[in-house]
């Protein structure tokens, strides 16, 4: 069959290789001028556009928990190399409070002040017990159609932090947090935090280019599509210049908020499920700034850090442990952390338009999962499953296997 999928990320380059492996004539439409999607390592699929730098930094997707089980098989198929990474975060807070992770205690302090930060941090981990202990045998559909702030009701440092976790993991402003939905933050807070996790040794973008060197179907950067047109046989794919294809079947793997906008024909249950969606421009920094630390008197930082400003909380990932360099020069990427950024210790910057999740968006999320296929039309994403890299490589293989 003749297939075409609109999108190059993740989820869009994993289908596309394994229906190109059973065989079919598969067609890639990118929108962006590289592959990846939230893929996004440096001087891989994209170069610094701010200051020179040689290194190889992610700024996309940084790392993966071991129990992402499916995504680790694809990894071994395509003999991608991982490697260990050590994970904490620190909490910083405006006025100079803080918490900070066991790896940073460990590396900065010794006797009196080692003790009196391990204490508080023992103090924020007994806090957060009981949110593991409630969850840990909670039936998911409890979870169904509610917000992660009924959950998370108090104003403390223990739902604070479990909030900006959530904000790192699905790049989400923090401000938005509450009303994120707690079907899929819950799960991720309960089985993923306390867990090893891995990098990519070569820089993520590398297991796209495995698969590139494999694939054997077509893909087209730079697409700009107008509409798509759907018939009982067949999908018509319309470019601002005319016709771009006839296929057999047709596969979105794009944020959930570009589905409507594509589609010219849109049944009412396809608005239905996706006319709630909206999209999340998210911006990061990949930068050389540790001034941020100072006053805390830091001098060894967390894999990821939070930072209280005058403008809210964002985080600042250490790319050096992330990314496994030895350099003497810290790299970091940091989101929501702008003024506290010299300009000229910037070395990149970087856009991603990621799903606004919502308790309204997410309400049909099962209902297209389980719905694909109908006006020969699939979906896609990370949406689709818990919102993360192994969602991505789920919803593929389900898509590849209803295919067949």
């Amino acid at each position: 069959m003749k297939i075409a999928i609109i999108g190059g990320g993740a989820s869009g380059m994993v289908t596309a290789y394994l229906l190109d492996k059973k065989g079919h004539h598969v067609t890639v439409f990118e929108k962006q001028p590289i592959l990846g999607g939230h893929i996004r390592t440096l001087n891989y699929n994209v170069q610094p556009n701010q200051s020179d730098c040689n290194q190889r930094l992610e700024c996309g997707v940084l790392e993966f928990p071991r129990v992402f089980h499916n995504f680790l098989d694809l990894m071994q198929e395509l003999k991608v190399e991982l490697e260990p990474v050590d994970l904490g975060s620190a909490l910083y807070l405006k006025g100079g409070r803080h918490f900070l992770s066991s790896g940073v205690i460990r590396k900065n302090f010794t006797g009196m002040r080692w003790l009196i930060e391990s204490l508080r941090l023992d103090t924020l981990y007994a806090r957060s017990a009981g949110f593991w202990v409630n969850t840990r045998f909670a039936n998911q559909k409890d979870f169904y159609h509610h917000p992660l702030s009924q959950y998370l009701k108090r104003q403390c440092i223990r739902n604070r932090w479990l909030k900006l976790l959530t904000m790192y993991s699905y790049s989400m402003p923090f401000e938005l947090i509450d009303n994120f939905p707690a079907e899929l933050a819950i799960p991720a807070l309960r089985d993923y935090i306390f867990v090893n996790w891995v990098r990519i040794k070569d820089g993520v973008y590398s297991y796209i280019d495995k698969i590139l060197k494999s694939f054997q179907g077509d893909i087209f950067l730079n697409v700009e599509i107008a509409g798509i047109f759907r018939t009982p046989d067949a999908v018509k794919i319309m470019g601002t210049n005319g016709e771009i294809g006839i296929f057999d079947k047709l596969v979105f793997a794009t944020p959930p908020d570009q589905v409507m906008k594509l589609l010219a024909d849109p049944t009412d249950a396809e608005a239905r499920r996706f006319s709630a969606w909206k999209a999340n421009w998210m911006r990061t920094v990949i930068h050389t700034d540790t001034s941020m630390y100072s006053q805390y008197g830091i001098r060894q930082f967390s894999e990821f850090d939070f930072f209280e400003t005058d403008r809210g909380w964002g985080y600042n990932a250490y790319l050096n442990q992330l990314c496994g360099l030895s350099s003497s020069q810290a790299y970091s990427l940091a989101f929501d952390l702008d003024s506290l950024i010299a300009k000229d210790k910037i070395l990149h910057i970087q856009e991603h338009h990621t799903p606004l999740y919502t308790v309204q968006s997410f309400r049909y999320r099962d209902e297209v999962r389980d719905t694909n296929g109908e006006n020969n039309t699939y979906h896609v994403g990370a949406y689709l499953g818990d919102g993360l890299h192994e969602g991505a490589i789920v919803s593929a293989q389900r898509v590849a296997q209803l295919i067949g």
